[in-house]
């Protein structure tokens, strides 16, 4: 069967590693999606991953969407049994294509930012990045951001973190931010400051689960 096109007009071949979460299987051949739900985080090639169009932050961010929100809810196996018992789920991640997770989000509009802050919503005074789980630092304060950047994660309190708790909609920016993170590695803006022995799934446990 010759290739096809994603729905968004991009060339797709086959592909043996699941575009949100890298675990080996076969989901798309020859251009085709196999249907095959992921043994690892439950998407199905072909469903979720359709539209997706490889190499631009628009054509991926609804697998950082997917990613994010998957991996914000402790990255649950779909078949349990299926998991390796030394699983490292950064080590899988690296699987995934470079085309399907790095390129960067567009320059953030900071004035933009700030007006939507009017329409987001708070937990109080906060002290767990929303996208990363650090502990520790203040990101809000009384309901109003502090403009910390995550150590973690490189997220900037009232910029990269805006939402309205328990909102499915306006979370996108914070799951689609988390997924990318995740995406890369969970590298640290801050390598001095990442804790020996370090487990990022243990750190996203601690995001409060309005935030997920």
């Amino acid at each position: 069967m010759p290739d096809t096109e994603t729905t968004s007009g991009a060339p797709v071949g086959s592909e043996e590693f699941c575009r949100m979460c890298g675990y080996d299987d076969t989901f798309w051949e020859d251009g085709w999606p196999t249907s095959a739900i992921c043994d690892c985080c439950g998407s199905q090639s072909g469903i979720g991953d359709l539209s997706a169009k490889p190499g631009s932050w628009d054509g991926v961010r609804g697998l950082h969407d997917f990613r994010g929100w998957w991996i914000g809810h402790g990255a649950e196996w779909w078949s349990p049994r299926s998991r390796p018992r030394d699983w490292d789920v950064l080590q899988q991640v690296m699987n995934i294509p470079a085309p399907w997770r790095t390129p960067p989000p567009p320059p953030v509009d900071r004035e933009r930012r700030v007006l939507e802050r009017v329409a987001s919503g708070s937990l109080g005074t906060e002290t767990v990045c929303r996208v990363c789980g650090l502990a520790g630092p203040s990101f809000w304060r009384d309901g109003v951001p502090t403009e910390t950047v995550c150590p973690s994660c490189g997220s900037e309190s009232g910029i990269d973190d805006l939402g309205r708790p328990g909102s499915w909609e306006t979370m996108q920016a914070i799951r689609t931010r988390r997924g990318y993170w995740v995406g890369l590695g969970a590298p640290w803006t801050d390598p001095a400051a990442r804790p020996a022995g370090w487990d990022v799934l243990e750190q996203l446990g601690t995001i409060p689960p309005a935030w997920r």
